[in-house]
């Protein structure tokens, strides 16, 4: 009976919408949650587009401009502490009708800061509004407010505090207070009901409905305050950016024609997530004109684009910056090994799968930040990078045997090949080393992932490394890597990588984020100083310097950048569809998206 249910319910509404299709459904639909301790990006598609912040990244080209402020902030000193002073623009407003001011945006950061601090709130709120940077905010006026900081440095500051979504002091304020008084864990905020009391957003949209497992259903606010602000791009790279009440701010003066021009709606009367178990599902669904666009970190593999042929959709593809790694629990042996993880380094022949296994759709890398990403980038190399697959298995095992590793059978190579494989592989301390786990997603949600796992599980076995590959589902690798800790290896990958703060979140020592336990005192003093300063030349070396120690202490294993292939209904109209990792990485565009019949 649900089902039908269901199914009448988007025969009903499906007219005048946008229906996007995710593959791994939302933990929560909560700000606390979602910029918390469940961050992922399938929770970013249908969630951060509800509160906007101070700044935010351009259209495209990604360059830091003005969102709810202004202008750029005035930075001032105040004895020992950096004042950025923030300036909002008029007419701002909740979903609700109400104003948004700066005592919102005083409230946002002061509580969440304290928080941090007193109560434990973790995931990205600790490097959006970092202690360590962040004292408070003050508010001078309904459109002005003051934030203190005790160190500056862009990535705290300008990518940190400034892009940090704006929550509502009314609604949140009563929850937060009964939590910094002690009256209540940090969980009670994380339990709150934002589903059938949603909280105001800033956004074009705000939750209408969640039927759990099969819809998250969005709808348009209406008479939006901010609809049909421009954001213009110009031949010289001149931003201009335009907006109700003749706000106008300006990058610098434009010269030459219009190259980009992006006008905010909503253009659609609401949006509905639809879930699907699988890649294969979401595709029938487009082809049927049951979804008009399929939302995916990983885009659609080459067999999903041959079963749309023929169905009124338009194939996009673009290059990507979104790693895909392999990664070790350094708390357990042999992982513990640096040897042992340059050998695996060796084995995983991603030259050989690129050229014979998967030849299309994406591409090996050698650092964490993808070449991609010209400007943080550095020029690293993997161990084995254009050896023979076969000479890269004997340096392995070479490795391996000079750290003090033995085999109750060694492998035995000759004449170009392994003729007996390696058994019972034992440790420098005299351990045998009993089956490693290797989690990868499944089949059906990534082959290529599922593919590489199953190669790397094979070239382990052959020199007695008794790796053994479990799939499963993404959120089951999520929940048993980052909060049972209960892996040996697993493969994921992230987000579009634009700035190298993923370094510092996922593998500085004092990080909730680092899962694999890593330790470097030097690369410790590199993310300290990276956090901490302005200038970009200096920062860029510091990334080049922490790349280069990654590359040496493999606590991942850096393995591909895939090429995003999307496909989307003919009747949506986008703004731009050429953007590096797709349109998936600006969460399908729905503020700016157009339908037509």
């Amino acid at each position: 009976m649900k089902r039908i249910l269901v199914f009448l319910f988007f025969s009903v509404i499906l007219a005048g919408t946008l229906r996007y299709a995710i593959l791994v459904e939302p933990k929560a639909l909560n700000v606390w949650v979602d910029y918390g301790p469940h961050a992922i990006t399938w929770s970013k598609y249908v969630f951060s587009g509800k509160y906007r912040s101070l700044y935010r990244f351009s259209h495209v080209t990604f360059e830091f401009v003005p969102d709810l402020a202004e202008d750029l902030p005035v930075v001032s000193k105040e004895g020992s502490y950096t004042v950025y002073t923030v300036k909002l623009r008029k007419g701002l407003r909740w979903s609700d009708g109400t104003l948004l001011t700066a005592r919102d945006v005083a409230f946002t950061f002061n509580s969440a800061v304290e928080l941090v601090k007193k109560a434990g709130l973790s995931g990205n709120w600790v490097s959006m509004v970092d202690p360590e940077f962040f004292e408070r905010a003050e508010v001078v006026d309904e459109r002005m407010v003051k934030l203190y900081f005790k160190k500056t440095g862009f990535l705290r500051v300008e990518y940190g505090v400034l892009m940090a979504p704006i929550i509502q002091e009314a609604y949140w304020k009563e929850h937060v207070e009964k939590v910094l008084s002690g009256e209540k864990k940090v969980d009670y905020l994380y339990s709150i009901d934002t589903v059938s009391n949603p909280d105001p957003a800033s956004g074009p949209f705000v939750l209408r409905r969640w039927e759990k497992g099969a819809f998250i259903e969005l709808r348009a606010v209406k008479d939006y305050f901010d609809k049909g602000y421009t954001e213009i791009h110009h031949e010289n790279g001149a931003i201009v950016l335009k907006g109700p009440e003749g706000y106008e701010w300006r990058s610098k003066e434009p010269e030459g024609r219009e190259t980009l021009r992006v006008e905010m709606g909503p253009f659609v009367d609401g949006v509905v997530y639809r879930v699907y178990q699988n890649a294969s599902m979401a595709v029938q669904a487009l082809k049927m004109g049951e979804v008009d666009f399929i939302l995916s970190p990983k885009g659609l593999q080459e067999g999903d684009i041959e079963n749309l042929r023929g169905a009124s959709v338009e194939i996009i593809r673009n290059d990507s910056i979104n790693p895909r790694y392999l990664a070790f629990n350094l708390d357990r042996s042999p992982q513990k090994y640096r040897e042992f993880r340059k050998a695996m380094a060796l084995i995983t022949d991603m030259d050989l799968i690129a050229e014979r296994v998967i030849p299309a759709g994406m591409s090996p890398i050698d650092s964490l930040i993808p070449k991609g990403n010209t400007f943080w980038h550095a020029p690293v190399r993997l161990p084995g990078r254009g050896l023979p697959h076969f000479e890269r298995m004997k340096k392995a095992y070479e490795i391996l045997k000079k750290a003090g590793f033995k085999w109750i059978v060694e492998p035995k190579f000759l004449g170009g090949r392994i003729v007996r494989k390696g058994r019972g592989l034992i440790d420098p301390q005299g351990n045998v080393v009993k089956e490693l786990k290797l989690l990868a997603p499944t089949e059906s949600y990534d082959p290529m992932r599922s593919t590489i796992a199953l190669y790397i599980e094979n070239w382990a076995n052959e020199l007695g490394i008794p790796v053994k590959v479990y799939t499963m589902d993404f959120k089951a690798i999520i929940e048993k890597a980052y909060y049972e800790r209960d892996f040996d290896m697993f493969i994921l990958g992230w987000g579009p990588v634009r700035t190298p703060e993923h370094l510092v979140n996922y593998l500085s020592s004092w990080s909730s984020f680092n899962v694999t336990h890593y330790f470097n005192p030097e690369f410790d003093e590199l993310s300290k100083e990276l956090l901490e300063t302005s200038d970009l030349e200096k920062a860029r070396e510091i990334a080049f310097k922490m790349q280069e120690i990654i590359s040496e202490d493999l606590p991942y294993i850096p393995l591909f950048v895939p090429e995003i292939t999307e496909a989307y209904s003919k009747k949506l109209v986008f703004p731009y569809t050429k953007v590096q990792s797709g349109l998936q990485s600006v969460r399908g565009l729905v503020e700016y998206v157009r339908k037509g019949d």
